[in-house]
């Protein structure tokens, strides 16, 4: 079949392939992960794959339209996010029924709330809630929909929720294709930055799930990959796609790994392995506060720059509320040992969990400026459906129309004023402004575009 892999066009700057949907405020885009896997995978079982992410190619609805037209797919696949529910699911019945091809909308965002989704649309033949590599492919392949788990179909007027498949195992990982490759062919690789990454870079995954797997926000764990699972590829299937990166991709400078979360275990055992096979690329990873010294300073020596790490907030009790499962006192050793090991951080904050006050915020930006990181960003909390963080919000009426946190003792216009207020304490101090005059390129100059988004942001424009 020709199948066409389509994240919708939305508004600019728009990410869709993130934990957490939103309009990034320093230009960046992940790269559209999950529907990179599936892709391969569906080349791999001999079909023809197009790949279009029109937030990051700057695609509007009508380019977008033309393109998917001219391509004349057999099967859209339309990945879909929360803020842009409404948008994707026109976008994928407009298509459906001027192409009149099989249509199927999957993701995390959907797998939220797949029957609502569904049953917004008109045209849309198919969704799959969980992971979609092997359900596409069956589906692809004509076999009925009756047997194929994680789908859902319209029987006449009901809507059939099969039941959930098993998670992909090692082994099924290690067979799908490098994504690194499927990407290059694809799409633009210049399209994708992060202010913490040399440009340009790649994303790839090693492992599908979290160890920790009980943070309540979270959108992954409570909907996609579920609860304490960490599948993973083996590390010599893992390695091999970084010397093949580092070999046959020389523009990508460096490697974001984004699973979940790097365990002391996972990361010793792929940083012996890229030492031995001496593969110098530069890579960064998601981290939680529990990684020891010896395994951050063999990370060190095995090229990782940068660990993102979710620190959330900076007060005890938000952090018990949240579920986080470290303390503080913890977050603060590990952000020492780090840097003791030459490791840079980029530490995540949101503002607006439950328990959220103007002192709390004061702890969390006190807090935030004690650990130092390198880079840091203070978002609202994002209430994503499917977590219990949006279902204690919904069910005690703390979320306005738009979907955000607001609670009667700290409202919604309060969290952004303070989530500014914490982009200016960090950004704008002596100690920021320091580290301009000793790194001018990196910090300012390679940086205006961010900042001539981000400063009026923090200063006076709507957010």
């Amino acid at each position: 079949m020709r199948i066409l892999l389509l994240s919708p066009p939305y508004k600019t700057d728009y990410m869709r392939n993130a934990r957490c949907d939103f309009v990034s405020l320093s230009s960046s885009q992940w790269y559209p992960l999950w529907l990179g896997y599936a892709g391969a995978w569906l080349e791999q079982q001999g079909h023809e794959v197009k790949l279009i992410d029109a937030p990051a190619a700057h695609l509007d609805h009508e380019a977008t339209t033309r393109v998917v037209t001219d391509w004349r797919p057999d099967m859209l696949v339309v990945y879909t996010g929360q803020k842009s529910r409404a948008n994707d699911v026109r976008v994928a019945d407009r298509l459906a029924e001027s192409l009149g091809c099989m249509t199927v909308l999957v993701g995390p965002y959907f797998s939220a709330s797949p029957k609502e989704t569904f049953n917004e649309s008109q045209a849309v033949n198919y969704g799959i809630a969980g992971e979609f590599d092997h359900p596409l492919a069956e589906l692809a392949a004509g076999m009925p929909p009756s047997e194929i788990k994680n789908l859902l179909y319209r029987d006449g007027d009901r809507v059939v929720c099969n039941g959930r498949r098993p998670f992909l195992t090692s082994e099924q990982l290690d067979e799908i294709p490098f994504v690194s490759r499927f990407f290059d062919r694809q799409i633009n690789l210049y399209d994708y930055k992060t202010i913490s990454e040399y440009y340009p870079f790649v994303d790839i995954m090693s492992g599908r799930g979290c160890h920790w797997g009980q943070c309540t926000f979270c959108l992954w764990v409570h909907t996609f990959v579920t609860g304490k699972t960490y599948n993973l590829r083996s590390a010599d299937n893992l390695v091999e796609e970084l010397s093949y990166i580092e070999r046959d991709l020389p523009k990508v400078r460096s490697i974001m790994i984004q699973d979940d979360m790097m365990t002391d275990e996972r990361a010793e055992e792929v940083c012996r392995l890229k030492i031995k096979r001496d593969i110098k690329l530069s890579w960064s990873c998601y981290a939680r506060c529990n990684l020891s010294l010896d395994v951050m300073k063999l990370m060190k020596k095995a090229g990782c720059r940068n660990l993102h790490v979710g620190y959330e907030s900076g007060d005890p009790q938000i952090i018990k509320n949240i579920r986080k499962g470290v303390t503080l006192d913890v977050m603060q050793r590990f952000t020492r040992d780090a840097k003791k090991a030459g490791l840079r951080i980029h530490g995540d904050f949101a503002i607006g969990f439950p328990g959220e006050t103007k002192e709390s915020v004061d702890r969390t930006i006190l807090f935030a400026k004690r650990l130092n990181p390198h880079t840091a960003q203070f978002q609202l909390a994002n209430v994503l459906e499917g977590t219990p963080f949006f279902d204690t919000c919904q069910s005690n009426g703390w979320l306005t129309d738009e979907g955000e946190p607001n609670y009667p003792t700290f409202s919604n216009v309060d969290m952004r004023a303070a989530a500014k207020r914490a982009y200016r304490s960090f950004y704008l101090s002596p100690r920021w402004m320091l580290r301009c005059l000793q790194h001018p390129y990196e910090n300012f100059f390679g940086r205006v575009k961010t900042m001539t988004v981000a400063l009026p942001a923090m200063l006076w424009r709507h957010w």
